[in-house]
């Protein structure tokens, strides 16, 4: 599946809708599609609502390949820089009323999946990911 969508909310959920059709057409194992909708939600989410401060339009590209049980997704978008993998996991332990806001979504999309890697170049943000439901997740 290839989908561009621009850099709005509802774009993202129609967006989630097809990528989870895709999902099921492949046969998918459904613990699998459950963990590619989460991290492509909150990564999705994120590049929305905080990748665009300045307002401007934006487009954001999918690429979502399935080969034997192992999935493989790309987003790349013209959003601000911004490197999911140099953020430091949050403080878990503790209380939660006491802790800071933000990080665990992204703690999360990194732990669940097999692969996750980031560039920038030229054309802005490229996160490129593996799942692999035979891989113990990296908790």
């Amino acid at each position: 599946m290839r989908l561009r969508i621009p850099n709005r909310l509802e774009d993202v959920f129609l967006a989630l809708d097809r990528a989870e059709g895709a999902l099921d057409r492949a046969e998918v194992d459904a613990s699998c599609r459950a963990d590619v909708r989460l991290v492509l939600e909150e990564l999705l989410v994120n590049t929305v609502r905080h990748g665009y401060p300045d307002g401007r339009d934006g487009n954001i590209d999918i690429r979502l390949e399935v080969e034997a049980d192992v999935v493989h997704l790309e987003l790349r978008d013209d959003a601000m820089p911004f490197d999911p993998l140099q953020h430091e996991p949050p403080d878990l332990p503790g209380d939660i009323a006491r802790r800071e806001i933000g990080g665990l979504g992204l703690h999360l999309a990194r732990s669940i999946a097999s692969e996750f890697h980031y560039a920038r170049d030229a054309h802005g943000n490229r996160v490129v990911i593996r799942f692999d439901p035979s891989d113990e997740p990296a908790l």
